[in-house]
């Protein structure tokens, strides 16, 4: 099979591995992935603005603060202006957001661990590396993108 068919399956198989890892993850932890990864960050990091949640968890802003805004709903996180900057939005963990984080954490680990079952420490090793590669390749196809005009 030609180089670039194998690449194409490669890239489809890893879309498709995506969406049903994030399928999963969901199921088996109680949070779509976005959602935890900023419930994640807010734990791992306490107060943290809004700005620095959508780069760390990889959100653009408008996404973001939908998502906050559900959250803040459900009485998991409160959201603050920033006494040294008003331009910012600061976010942290209400007491009942920390117990959501402490009662999904063991399920996240438990995913983790069957996820990977059967991969050796090489293997993940060599998974990330391969990994590492690709994303810079797309951030690269990203910059490199015709113009359209």
């Amino acid at each position: 099979m030609p180089k670039q068919q194998q690449g194409l399956q490669v890239i489809q198989h890893m879309g498709l591995t995506y969406r049903v890892m994030q399928s999963a993850f969901s199921g088996r932890v109680g949070h779509a992935l976005p959602r935890w990864r900023i419930l994640l960050a807010l734990h791992e990091c306490g107060q943290c603005s809004q700005k620095h949640l959508a780069e760390r968890c990889r959100l653009d802003p408008a996404s973001l603060t939908r998502q906050l805004q559900a959250m803040e709903k459900l009485g998991w996180i409160a959201r603050a202006v920033d006494p040294q900057d008003n331009r910012l939005t600061n976010a942290s963990l209400t007491p009942a957001g920390q117990a959501v984080v402490n009662d999904a954490l063991p399920r996240r680990a438990a995913f983790f661990e069957e996820s990977l079952k059967g991969l050796s420490a090489a293997d993940i090793d060599t998974l990330n590396r391969v990994l590492s590669v690709l994303e810079q390749n797309f951030l690269h196809a990203a910059a490199d993108k015709p113009s359209q005009g």
